[in-house]
């Protein structure tokens, strides 16, 4: 029992770590080319004032509330809005990527006044809907004519009842390679798209010394995402399925051990990227993983270039379905401008803010041909795989919008980790998660 209770305690450690953590792209941050700097701030640094600045023409002055992780591409775009805003000045405040999700509850718990906040993922979007600390601004929306079809379908679904935020960032999953350690092994690179057994023999053949041949990242449900399934169904067929999937890439010793996963939380990516990586040869992670990649690589940290390759797909599907998420940017509900809030929100999340965030090798929600290019030429990639993988049509959205979907998610992912580290059998772990999950949405 006690063993029990440990693996919760670190699981739930890591969800949080891995759930936050793998939206970003590094450390740091930048002007832009006029001079212009974003003002951010740590959480020490900063505190809960809001208002508007001094002298003439005064501007409202805004809390933006985001994870450090994003500080990298963010710090430029808040610097272009406020150089060019005459409607508000924003000032950025990071939160350990652990720590975050934890911060904006309790801010909202204790009525700290901040205006805008990142919203990671559909999940927690639509978790902050049903706790109504995110207001609606459908009016706002309305008023300043933006047409929101250009977020697509997945937009739609995530406002059935009104618009609580726009998108400014998405992500599809992809596998990062080291090409070094498929040379080493005397094997090519795939150019065609692999199904899900092809992965698991080419990461048996990569798996020899000290090198696993795969590591699964921080989602644990692609299977399912590209299956069309969720947490949701009634039918846990194919949520049984993704488990048993999981269990076999681990046992079969051709993964890193998901035990070593769990201690490392948000750093096992580190495996991957760190001198003298050689530990993992196929890494299953977001597209954040480019900006990021880059820089490690830029900065001598990264001691080879990697490439990608799609995620492998279930047999019968379509190429290059992935799982792809949407970041939100929404107004808190302690928030008194929202207006202006809903200025800055715009501004970052239509072409004006894509087109920075782009540049930062990061890809966005808001996408016509100059930002699609940007993007791409900002990624560094040798060949077209990137733009087939994450401007695909097949793409497969991670999360189905329900109001209660983050806390079933939750209860999934405690009995998957028992499952995984020997605790208890599929049977048990199914039952288990269909008998608490009826207990939270009945």
């Amino acid at each position: 029992m006690m063993m029990k209770k440990r693996l919760l305690a670190l699981g739930m450690a890591g969800v949080m770590a891995f759930s936050l953590a793998g939206c970003g792209s590094g450390n740091g941050s930048a002007g832009t080319e006029g001079g212009a700097k974003a003002e951010s701030k740590t959480e020490a640094e900063a505190g809960t004032e809001n208002g508007t600045a001094g002298g003439g023409g005064e501007k409202v002055k805004l809390t933006f509330y985001d994870w450090s992780d994003e500080q990298s591409y963010l710090d430029p775009a808040v610097a272009a809005y406020n150089a060019q805003s005459d409607v508000a000045e924003v000032e950025v405040v990071y939160f350990p990527p652990t720590e975050y999700a934890d911060k904006i509850l309790a801010s909202f718990s204790s009525g700290v006044e901040f205006d805008v906040l990142g919203v990671n993922g559909i999940a927690p979007y639509g978790d902050y809907q049903n706790k109504k600390t995110i207001q609606d601004i459908t009016s706002y929306v309305e008023q300043s004519g933006l047409d929101t079809s250009v977020y697509g379908q997945v937009f739609e679904e995530c406002n059935q009842e009104g618009i609580f935020g726009l998108p400014y960032r998405q992500a599809v999953w992809l596998l990062f390679i080291n090409e070094e350690l498929f040379e080493k092994a005397g094997l090519d690179v795939p150019t065609e798209q692999l199904t899900w057994n092809e992965y698991r023999e080419l990461a048996k053949k990569l798996t020899k010394d000290k090198t696993y041949g795969g590591l699964v990242g921080m989602d644990n449900f692609v299977y399912m995402q590209q299956m069309g399934g969720s947490v949701m169904d009634e039918d846990t067929t194919i949520i049984r399925e993704n488990l048993e999937l999981w269990k076999a890439l681990h046992e079969d010793g051709s993964h890193v051990p998901f035990e070593e996963k769990l201690e490392m939380g948000q750093n096992v990516g580190s495996l991957f990227t760190t001198a003298p990586a050689e530990t993992v040869a196929m890494f299953q992670n977001g597209t954040w993983g480019v900006a990021a990649y880059n820089l490690k690589y830029e900065s001598g940290e990264m001691p080879f270039k990697y490439k990608v390759m799609p995620m492998p797909i279930p047999e019968g599907s379509r190429d290059y379905t992935a799982p792809c998420s949407m970041n939100f940017l929404s107004v808190s509900k302690t928030s008194k401008h929202p207006a202006e809030a809903y200025d800055f929100i715009q501004w970052m999340c239509t072409h004006d803010g894509a087109k920075i965030i782009a540049e930062n090798s990061t890809l966005t929600a808001y996408n016509d041909d100059e930002i699609k290019d940007i993007y791409l030429k900002a990624a560094e990639q040798s060949d077209d795989t990137l733009a087939k993988i994450v401007f695909s049509e097949n793409n497969a959205i991670d999360t189905k919008y329900h109001p209660k979907y983050a806390e079933v998610e939750t209860i999934l992912k405690e009995e998957m980790e028992l499952y995984m580290v020997g605790e208890q059998d599929i049977d048990t772990t199914m039952k288990n998660f269909e008998s608490r999950r009826a207990d939270v949405i009945n």
